[in-house]
């Protein structure tokens, strides 16, 4: 494997959790997804707590991922561009800390959107160019990225089952406080990131001309289609359980079972790669989310098929992203891979995510959660008939 400027060593030496490489990139994905696992759960209940009503929270949830349409394909092309990815991503967490320590004195849903908007401006500078980093030290090693990933996985759960006892002793009000110690925890690690080479000869294509590519359009469609389908997920679930006589306690153990079974298959997805092909494990992914949000729809009640649909999300979240950021790393390379890391962010969790939250508060208003999530589901079938058409890997099956 090429060594580059960010690392010394080989990432993928035994062992490898004490190379110092890992411990650099697994405490970033670590600490990035324990401050979004104070997020998802508990931003949504904390608005609630606020007296923002489900129409305001689904704006506000918007426009913090709605951002991710434009911010990380700025961001991108400024790292492509200046060699100096270390440096955007220490810039975007530091903006992070210093914007949300206003986030608790905000009273007004118009405000809070503001200072959302300016918020998740900043953070999306960090993790496409991390991803980024991540792949370009594995080099032809990207199916071990599940491996580092993982820690963002358990970061999140950790975060998680924290949260929900310190929200059961102190109330929803202790949330911007925990998620302002995580976003300085993340910066910290940040510190230790070297700049990184860019290897400009490895591509003779522009970044238009691999877009346009049908295979690629069609991975982009496809994400766009899965993250438009969790819509109702990240924006509501924790108030739709809430609504049908969860506990916030169990709210919190029910989002940590799917992050745990997320950590399992992240163990499993290296050796699954090569093994079953990136087309396959994509195309299967859309099918059990499909599945998942059929049964969050009509067996909310059923507290054995809503756990049993969370677990799900070690296939409609795990394997799904892992599989994607190869994909993306697989067409995009070279000086391209900070835009097309950016792309995939801005298209799927961005474009995506925020029309999913926009129609999420809306029809919830309207219709209630159970008829949100048919929503959801009709939108990863229609990801699973792009994606089964369109998708195509030259890691098919080996």
């Amino acid at each position: 494997m090429k060594r580059n400027k960010l690392y010394k060593g080989n990432i993928l030496d035994a062992p490898i959790m004490f190379d110092k490489s890992y411990l650099n990139l697994s405490s970033f994905y670590f600490f990035y997804f324990a401050a979004l696992g104070a997020f998802l759960p508990f931003w949504p209940l904390y608005l609630n707590y606020k007296n923002f009503n489900a129409y305001e929270i689904g704006i506000i949830t918007g426009v913090m991922i709605g951002t991710k349409i434009i911010a990380p394909n700025i961001w991108g092309w400024i790292s492509d561009k200046t060699g100096l990815r270390h440096r955007v991503i220490q810039f975007g967490t530091l903006s992070c800390f210093v914007i949300f320590t206003f986030a608790s004195s905000i009273e007004t849903a118009f405000n809070m959107a503001i200072l959302i908007f300016f918020f998740s401006f900043f953070w999306n500078a960090s993790l496409p160019q991390f991803e980024a980093v991540t792949m370009n030290t594995l080099g032809s090693s990207y199916n071990k990225y599940s491996q580092i990933r993982l820690w963002g996985s358990l970061g999140f759960i950790l975060s998680v089952l924290s949260l929900s006892l310190l929200t059961n002793k102190f109330g929803i009000k202790v949330v911007p406080i925990c998620i302002l110690s995580f976003l300085f925890l993340t910066f910290l690690t940040t510190l230790f990131i070297r700049n990184s080479s860019i290897d400009k000869k490895s591509h003779n294509d522009s970044l238009l001309s691999v877009v346009f590519k049908p295979v690629v359009l069609g991975i982009l469609l496809s994400c766009f289609l899965m993250q438009l389908s969790h819509g109702p997920f990240y924006a509501f679930f924790a108030i739709y359980l809430s609504e049908n006589n969860y506990s916030t306690n169990l709210i919190g153990i029910i989002w940590s079972l799917g992050v745990i079974a997320e950590i399992l298959i992240f163990m499993k997805i290296s050796s699954w790669i090569p093994k079953y092909g990136l087309q396959n494990l994509f195309i299967i992914s859309f099918v059990f989310a499909f599945t998942r949000w059929l049964l969050i729809s009509f067996f909310v009640d059923n507290i054995i098929i809503v756990i049993i649909a969370t677990l799900f999300h070690a296939v409609t979240y795990g394997m799904y992203h892992a599989v994607s950021i190869s994909l993306i790393h697989e067409h995009f390379t070279g000086e391209l891979q900070g835009r097309g890391q950016a792309l995939y962010s801005s298209i799927s969790f961005g474009l995506g995510g925020s029309i999913g939250s926009f129609y999420s508060g809306y029809f919830w208003e309207l219709s209630g959660g159970s008829a949100v999530y048919l929503y959801a589901s009709l939108f990863a079938f229609l990801g699973f008939i792009v994606s089964f058409i369109l998708v195509k890997s030259s890691n098919r099956h080996i």
